[in-house]
């Protein structure tokens, strides 16, 4: 009994271990494919860091050479800093510095990113550098901050004229290329030269140590053997326990380990090292191991029944299983891969294509691509350069990433950089190759390509600045436009430009609109180089980065100095015009308020005696609204600014008046104005608006000749005799209104003085004139049938003006004889003024109508629609809120053809008596409208109505 339990007990126990054994191998072997799985990818991808990495130094050796050998980079002149810069711009923030030394060492130019790294810092790399016979990359430590150094000689024909100096950031190649190999935080890498000195680690206290000084705190003796592996170039993977300081001070952790070498110009070489935790590595297998594990124990309950046979079954099928789990593991593992990954087989039959794989192929189509030629999607020109490497790499020869071309299902085209290599896949020798998809990289690249060349060649100066202010670039147009050089103005402020003609309110509303992000827009007037002014208009755009923050700002700036001028002079073309509108609107409102007191003056005389004392108080205010009227009157007939202004009777001695005080209030006290008036009125045939502006310009520029010392101006008006006008051309045969207009000025040169009516001849300073006032003048005088002349000395000029005289127009007076005449016809008035209503309510009322008051004209043509045989006349205004005098007249004789109607208008250009007429109005009345005006005008259209629809007899 006893020997037959220690028996069953025996066998009990050898079972079980012999079930552990079979768990522990097939986890074993799973688990030590999964880890060469594991650093394969790995391998791949840090050779894809590598290649990265001397991708870049390959660009910077192809510019370091062909900068060194250009000849104004040699020569070092404006256009060779000029393409140093340049090249500085287009490759920062990788590019920390350009520089270029004489044979001694000493800098001759260095252009450098200081916002990156202080200028101490920079000059202390710069001290350390020590440049070499060839191009060679040399790596360099400032205290925490790695550089890498590429240096190149500069030769003078056959003589060393010196070197060139990339000092490129250590940092931002480590976070491109290095930086994606992180997974997560317990993954750790390193980078290592040739010397054995550390350059990146997990631990930043031992950049710049050597590799022995850095395992001392670790207890890694393996990991001190792989640095060393890699300090001598060598590539491949291992394997040790490491207890990371920087975790806290856990325990020691295995983790496995890939290193790839990294080529660099000049003899120099890095070491790339990526090392994952293990239980990271075999974090997929959890689920294998537990499954595996229930599998076994239920094999360990069939095997104590059934015997060994089945547990040789359950081995085998386990076995099988476990390949395909690793197989799947591979699969799984390179679908989540970023970067795309194919595999093919001898014949280029595609055979597995990996989610990035796939979104780059399918990215524009839905085509399936299980089973197609891998080698029938390149481009004719690449595809025996493909199948050669493909070849190539099925002999292990390694080859460099290349850029190819595909055309893609869908008619698409697309460019690869592709790395290829050779596997065993699925029981069979099978290419694999690495993909990314560079086609927008590329085109970006050539659009930066483009821009650069644009923004160098376009006639805007282009300014761009950091969020401070400080200027980082301008383009050759600021240099033509300001006369400062690039090298003048970078670093400084945009203020070098400032002419003091804006406040500080200005240029704060300037900042604050740019730091709201908004783009500012408008003009400016800036100082060049040389102190002169110039106008520009300006857009300055903020510029954001990935996160949204303001960084830089942008500045368009077209110099508009001469479209400023001919603007000038367009402004002062308008400025009559604009004077003429206002007049319009003011005489318009005035005759309203001056019709309602001319009004209820006319209707108090009727009920005041004459002996009264108020009666002549009101004739006094009636004859005083009179003289507002005609004096509104006048300011109408000399603002008058339409196209088709006509000549009409002027009095020269009246305008002159006028314009001289217009002119006083604008002129220094250094200048005394005389007026002789030798002829008290002097009327001629002309524009008041072009007398008028003969006037100002003669003024302006005898002012202009006194404008230092100060002086007479002298203004006489005489008439002459038929027989002293002769000389005028276009002799009408009447007598001439001569006037003079003298100065005590600097005179005008001989030289000169017959270009002096030529359209933009000028001697004043840009801005001050335009050169078009005296040929203005001469057109003005020639096409009133007179002439000008001019006489100067030193002690003065003098503009003579003959124009022909006209008759003085007659006075347009109506004697206001009898009654006015009365009537009892029904009358609406439509007016939106209440005082202009009430005033023609009680004046119609006064002589005998019916009246009906109306503020809107859409009730009145309500009124008319509901009784249109109510009314016998309508008197309406022409300006009024939603529809117009002519508009509501067209509307009644749309709807009573017969009622006749009166306009009312206090200004209209458009509207006179002659159109009022053709518009169907019977009268056109101008306010002020006096008592006895309105009597005769209303019952002399009542009559004229009356008779035309009476029948003939």
């Amino acid at each position: 009994m006893n020997k037959s339990f220690l028996i069953r007990s025996c066998f009990f126990l050898a079972t079980v271990a012999g079930l552990a054994a079979l768990f522990y191998l097939p986890y074993r072997t799973v688990k030590d494919k999964t880890i060469a799985s594991f650093n394969a990818e790995q391998l791949l991808l840090t050779r894809q860091a590598a290649q990265g990495i001397e991708d870049v130094f390959a660009m910077y050796d192809q510019g370091l050479r062909y900068l060194a050998a250009h000849s104004a980079v040699v020569r070092l002149d404006e256009r060779g800093r000029g393409i140093l810069q340049d090249f500085y711009a287009i490759h920062t923030p990788v590019l920390l510095s350009v520089a270029r030394t004489d044979n001694a060492g000493d800098l001759l130019f260095r252009v450098s990113n200081t916002s990156a790294v202080t200028p101490a810092v920079l000059d202390q790399a710069f001290a350390k550098v020590r440049p070499g016979p060839e191009p060679a990359v040399t790596d360099i430590f400032c205290g925490q901050t790695m550089f890498a150094a590429f240096t190149a000689p500069v030769f003078e024909g056959d003589l060393p004229a010196g070197n060139l100096i990339f000092l490129i950031s250590f940092e931002q190649l480590v976070d491109k290329f290095v930086g994606p190999l992180k997974a997560s935080q317990t993954r750790r890498t390193w980078v290592i030269n040739r010397a054995g000195i550390v350059l990146d680690c997990p631990n930043p206290d031992h950049s710049g140590a050597h590799i022995d000084a850095t395992t001392d705190d670790v207890q890694a003796a393996a990991l001190l053997a792989i640095m060393k592996k890699m300090a001598r170039g060598g590539e491949g993977t291992g394997a040790f326990t490491f207890a990371d300081p920087q975790a806290g001070g856990g325990p020691p952790v295995l983790n496995h380990v890939v290193f790839m070498p990294v080529t660099l110009p000049g003899g120099n070489s890095w070491s790339l090292a990526v090392a994952t935790p293990e239980h990271q590595v075999l974090a997929n297998m959890t689920r294998f191991r537990n499954t595996w594990l229930l599998v076994s124990l239920v094999a360990l309950a069939v095997v104590l029944t059934m015997g060994l046979f089945l547990i040789r079954i359950l081995t085998l099928a386990g076995e099988k299983k476990k390949q395909q789990r690793i197989e799947d593991q591979l699969v799984e593992l390179m679908e989540f891969t970023p970067i795309g990954i194919i595999v093919y087989n001898m014949d280029g039959i595609l055979q597995y294509a990996n989610r990035t794989a796939r979104e780059i192929w399918q990215g524009s189509t839905s085509a399936v691509l299980d089973g197609i030629n891998v080698f029938e999607l390149i481009h004719p020109d690449y595809r025996n350069f493909s199948i050669n490497r493909f070849k190539d790499a099925l002999r292990g020869v390694t080859s460099e990433p290349a850029i190819i071309k595909v055309q893609l299902p869908g008619n698409v085209e697309k460019s690869i950089e592709t790395s290829t290599a050779a596997i065993d896949f699925a029981g069979q020798r099978c290419g694999v190759t690495v993909i990314q998809d560079v086609t927008q990289r590329l085109r970006v690249e050539e659009e930066q390509r483009r821009l650069a060349t644009a923004i160098a060649n376009t006639n805007d100066s282009i300014v761009i600045t950091n969020r401070e202010g400080t200027i980082q670039y301008v383009n050759p147009a600021f240099t033509r436009i300001t006369g400062y050089t690039r090298e003048e103005a970078l670093g400084r402020n945009p203020r070098v430009l400032k002419s003091g003609f804006h406040d500080n309110a200005f240029y704060a509303n300037m900042w604050n609109t740019l730091l709201r992000g908004e783009v500012w827009e408008g003009r400016l007037i800036n100082r060049k180089k040389d102190g002169s002014l110039y106008n520009e208009l300006a857009s300055i755009s903020p510029v954001r980065d990935a996160t949204g923050k303001i960084t830089h700002f942008v500045a368009v700036k077209r110099d508009i100095t001469h479209e400023v001028e001919l603007e000038s002079h367009l402004h002062q073309a308008q400025k009559m015009e604009a004077i003429g509108t206002l007049a319009g609107g003011i005489a318009h409102d005035f005759n309203n308020i001056l019709g309602a007191i001319i009004g209820f003056t006319d209707l108090s005389l009727l009920q005041t005696p004459a002996d009264s004392p108020i009666h002549d108080n009101l004739l006094h205010i009636r004859n005083s609204g009179r003289r507002a009227a005609d004096l509104i009157q006048q300011i109408l007939t000399f603002s008058r600014q339409a196209a088709d202004r006509q000549k009409i009777p002027v009095s020269m001695a009246a305008l002159l008046t006028e314009t001289l005080k217009l002119l006083r209030a604008s002129l220094p006290t250094t200048i005394d104005i005389q007026l002789h008036l030798n002829e008290p009125e002097g009327w001629v045939m002309a524009d008041p608006v072009q007398i008028q502006q003969v006037i100002m310009n003669l003024c302006t520029n005898a002012f202009h000749a006194m404008s230092e010392k100060g002086g007479t101006l002298t203004i006489t008006l005489e008439r002459l005799p038929l027989a002293d006008c002769r000389t005028a051309p276009g002799k009408t045969g009447t007598a001439c209104i001569e006037m003079m207009v003298e100065d005590t000025g600097h005179g005008i040169d001989e030289a000169i003085i017959e270009r002096i009516f030529d359209p933009f001849f000028t001697t004043k300073d840009p801005g001050v004139g335009t050169g078009m006032g005296l040929s203005v003048v001469h057109g003005i005088i020639t096409d009133l049938d007179g002439m000008i002349t001019v006489d100067s000395g030193p002690e003065g000029t003098c503009f003579t003006v003959l124009i022909p005289e006209s008759a003085r127009p007659a006075l347009d007076v109506t004697p206001a004889a009898g009654e006015p005449p009365t009537g009892t016809e029904s009358i609406l008035v439509v007016d939106d003024e209440r005082d202009i209503r009430e005033t023609g309510r009680m004046m119609l009322e006064q002589l005998g109508y019916r009246v009906t008051v109306c503020e809107d004209p859409l009730q009145a043509l309500a009124m008319i629609r509901e009784d249109g045989g109510r009314f016998d006349l309508m008197i309406s205004d022409q300006t009024m809120p939603g529809m117009t005098g002519t508009e509501l007249l067209a509307e009644i004789r749309r709807i009573r053809p017969g009622l006749p109607v009166i306009l009312c208008t206090g200004f209209s250009e458009q509207l006179t008596e002659d159109s009022a007429r053709q518009l169907g109005a019977r009268r056109l009345l101008m306010k002020p409208v006096s008592f006895r005006r309105l009597a005769e005008a209303v019952r002399r259209v009542l009559d004229e109505s009356a008779e035309e629809s009476s029948p003939a007899s």
